[in-house]
């Protein structure tokens, strides 16, 4: 199906009135569950959970960046104006790429929190494809009114301030949550969380930017000590349920139970949920927008802390070869990854181009000549041909110190946390379509959201077959779908065209 879009500009959308179209307190989520196999997905609708704090700036409520391999956009419904977007990344995406994603579905939660809006609000999710770029796959209307919002907390802890340098909507706020510390180890889990804020003061660029940040702690016990080892048959009772050997892969530390890690995130304000994991052995694991993870007792956590923070914060790839990790499998050599440390040199220039120096050989051949060197060294995302990082060395590859590239993009993504007005470049523009079609999938009826002049418009089956004509106007048309039969429907007008599944 081909979808012929006519599109505007977000920068014309980032000077959103935080206090038009949002509430000054409290923060919205919205709860599913992402279905699927290997080779198709789609999304269930769990609930809708106001929440008492909001962590983010009310500056920049357009994502800058369009990174991620998923992206949450949130539509005003009486006006079709996007005012809140985020990209992000899930475990489920990876999951995809193994496999045992070939021969069974699963379902993982996923979540995504926004500040709470004042009127009925589309929430949208979006999935990045192949070719590299985002698709709809779901929205789901937001009604303040809606009896079945819930605000009950199902987890309230004490919170710890470990170091607050000012208000959540001018800095970075960081929440770290304990995994498998019992109640007798909160003080050893504060003692870790202090270590962890030392990690930031001593690594750059972190150490330089450390005022904008704050760090606090929850303290949440569990049951048990320690963390799941399938391995060796450790199974033990934790709050969220992590365990190694995530995919088979020893060293990954993850959970699944991301429900429960935003229900103890819900404590305080947050941009990003840091888990510490009560466990000596070597691991971790980060998803950008989503959480990061990492052990506290291994002699190199400092360096898996502040790796894995690289990738939930500032979406930086891996930069190492690994030739049976799963997950090389997710690029497509043909364009550019959206991380923004990683190139196919497919179109160097929207990456780091400018940060090479003259002369300086694209590709970059992996010799002392060009120790520290910015260029393109072959080698990264897993893969040893075909995708180049920015320096020979870097804490995304080998615990070096984070090369230029990296730094520049980590301060870029602090200033996207501040009180200062943040606008992407042209080719990290978030680009709106002017026909929308919410929700999907529907139930009772459709909002049809045209940005143009007065048309016809038609719904058409998967025969091809014109089922319902009706006229739409400039701005939202109700359009009635409850005579329609389930199945997947496509709305026309003009030649565009958007697709709905109706339930």
């Amino acid at each position: 199906m081909l979808f012929a879009l006519t599109f505007s500009m977000a920068s014309r959308a980032q000077n959103i009135n935080f206090e038009q179209y949002f509430l000054d307190e409290g923060s919205l989520r919205m709860d599913v569950f992402q279905c699927g196999t290997s080779d198709n997905a789609h999304y269930v609708f769990e609930r809708f959970v106001i929440e008492p704090h909001f962590g983010g700036s009310k500056v920049n409520l357009i994502d800058p960046f369009n990174y991620g391999t998923n992206r949450m956009k949130v539509i005003d419904a009486q006006t079709n104006t996007l005012i809140y977007s985020r990209g992000y990344n899930t475990l489920f995406s990876e999951w995809q790429t193994t496999d045992e994603a070939t021969v069974m579905e699963r379902c993982y939660e996923e979540s995504v929190s926004m500040p709470l809006p004042r009127n009925e609000a589309y929430v949208i999710l979006e999935n990045r494809n192949f070719n590299g770029e985002f698709e709809e796959v779901f929205s789901k209307l937001y009604d303040p009114d809606e009896m079945f919002n819930t605000t009950e907390q199902r987890y309230v802890f004490p919170v710890q301030e470990v170091m607050v340098n000012g208000t959540p909507e001018s800095k970075v706020d960081i929440v770290i949550l304990p995994e498998g510390y019992t109640a007798d180890e909160m003080p050893q889990f504060l003692q870790h969380c202090q270590s962890l804020v030392d990690v930031f003061t001593q690594e750059e660029p972190f150490a330089s930017h450390i005022n904008d940040f704050n760090f606090r702690a929850v303290l949440a016990p569990s049951e048990e000590s320690g963390v799941d080892i399938p391995a060796s048959h450790t199974w033990v009772r934790t709050i969220l349920n992590a365990h190694f050997y995530t995919f088979y892969i020893d060293r990954y530390c993850t959970t699944r139970n991301y429900f429960s890690v935003k229900d103890v995130a819900a404590n305080a304000p947050y941009d990003q949920i840091y888990i510490l994991v009560n466990s000596s052995q070597y691991g971790g694991g980060g998803f950008y927008n989503y959480y990061s993870m990492s052990t506290a007792g291994n002699m190199s956590s400092s360096s898996v802390i502040i790796h894995e923070f690289g990738h939930a914060f500032a979406g930086l790839g891996d930069e190492y070869v690994e030739q049976d990790n799963p997950l090389g499998l997710l690029y497509n050599l043909n364009v550019e990854p959206w991380e923004p440390n990683l190139t196919t040199l497919v179109d160097f220039e929207s990456k780091w181009a400018d940060l090479v120096a003259p002369g300086t050989p694209i590709p970059t051949p992996n010799t002392s000549q060009y120790y520290n060197t910015v260029g393109a060294f072959q080698g990264a995302g897993y893969l040893a041909q075909g995708m180049y990082r920015p320096q020979q060395h870097c804490m995304m590859r080998d615990y070096y110190p984070f090369c230029a590239v990296c730094s520049r993009t980590i301060e870029s993504v602090i200033e996207a946390h501040s009180d200062v007005l943040v606008t992407g470049n042209s080719e990290q523009t978030v680009m709106e379509p002017s026909l929308r079609v919410c929700p999907n999938p529907a139930d009772d009826y459709i909002d049809v959201f045209v940005n143009q002049e007065d048309r016809q418009a038609e719904i058409i089956d998967v025969n091809g077959k014109t089922v319902k004509t009706m006229p739409v106007k400039n701005g939202v048309n109700r359009v009635v779908v409850n005579d329609l039969p389930k199945g997947l429907y496509l709305l026309r007008t003009h030649g565009e065209t958007q697709k709905f599944v109706k339930q």
